[in-house]
Formats: C-alpha cells, sequence, structure tokens
C-alpha cells in the first residue's frame, strides 16, 4: 500500500466514521421523540470542517509529490 493511499484511508475514517454516529444519534433522538435536529446540524458542520480539512491535507500532499 502507497503512502498516499493510506493516507487517503485514514482521512475517509476520520471524516465519514463519527458523521455516521451523529446521524445515528439523530434517528435515535428522533424515535424517542425527542429534538433531533442539533445532532443532524452537528452532523453536517462536521462533513463540511472535516472534509474541507481532508481536501487540503490531500491536495498538500498531492504538491510535494
Amino acid at each position: 500500500m502507497t503512502r498516499e493511499t493510506r493516507i487517503a484511508r485514514v482521512l475517509l475514517v476520520l471524516v465519514f466514521a463519527p458523521a455516521g454516529g451523529l446521524f445515528g444519534k439523530a434517528v435515535a433522538e428522533a424515535a424517542q421523540v425527542r429534538p433531533w435536529w442539533p445532532w443532524l446540524l452537528a452532523a453536517v458542520v462536521w462533513l463540511l470542517i472535516s472534509g474541507a480539512i481532508s481536501m487540503a491535507l490531500s491536495n498538500h500532499s498531492d504538491e510535494h509529490r
């Protein structure tokens, strides 16, 4: 496995795993008839921020090849 592939896999897990947990929490809150939208908002914010950071890291590693 190349270094770039390893970095891409780590970034993929760091972006989508926490977002999946936050979406799951939103579904669980909705099932209990509690406010679910803060968890959904947190998941979207996490995806935007961590996705932007991972894109920057990925582009930075591509430039140094």
